[in-house]
């Protein structure tokens, strides 16, 4: 069964590991999940960090997103029905939104039969992660969720990094690709792969 995922908005910041998340729930390995609210403080780190010339261009990036995904927003009026339900677990009030976000999953029913939501973030200590974890959330950041999803199923895992590499002009090499995505901060994720191509097991 697909795994449901809310990525955090730093999360979602890495190109690399951005794509891979949506060709992993193309693979069916996850169910991948974001808010307006998560996308737009993507978009606002892009800007700033010079990764997107400006606004526009980030908004651009947001429809592309949401045509490529178009199952995976969660309104921004259901993610504020949720904030009192989550806010008692949260260490900062920034990142209520994330909590929210996930917690509309098991609130509207998205899931019947799956009890956990993975919340995938690197801000892991603005989250009270064992209070999260009583209302079926789980906190992971993102290159252990990664890593054990690998785990789980190495050859459907790799067929979406594949499927990934095989859309970009600039054509990189497994080996370069792997680079990009522990440059994003899935360093080990990157290493086990690498191992396993290497080994032959899995097709890059």
């Amino acid at each position: 069964m697909a795994v449901p995922v809310v990525a955090d908005a730093d999360t979602l910041f890495g190109g690399t590991t951005r794509g891979l998340l949506i060709h992993l729930d193309y693979q069916g390995l996850i169910r991948l999940h974001w808010s307006p609210l998560i996308l737009d403080e993507m978009s606002r780190a892009l800007v700033e960090t010079g990764r997107k010339a400006d606004r526009a261009a980030a908004t651009r990036h947001e429809a592309l997103m949401r045509a490529a995904l178009p199952q995976a927003e969660v309104p921004t009026a259901d993610v504020q029905s949720q904030f009192e339900a989550v806010a008692w677990a949260m260490r900062s009030a920034k990142d209520t939104h994330v909590a929210a976000c996930a917690h509309v999953l098991h609130a509207q029913h998205y899931y019947r039969d799956t009890p956990v939501v993975s919340l995938v973030t690197k801000n892991i200590r603005d989250f009270g992660v064992r209070k999260l974890a009583t209302l079926g959330i789980e906190v992971q950041r993102p290159d252990a969720f990664l890593l054990d999803l690998f785990g789980l199923d190495e050859s459907r895992f790799a067929a979406a990094f594949a499927a990934l590499r095989g859309t970009l002009r600039s054509n990189p090499t497994p080996e370069q690709f792997l680079e990009r995505l522990a440059a994003d901060g899935q360093a080990e994720t990157a290493a086990a792969m690498l191992a396993s191509w290497q080994a032959g097991t899995a097709a890059l």
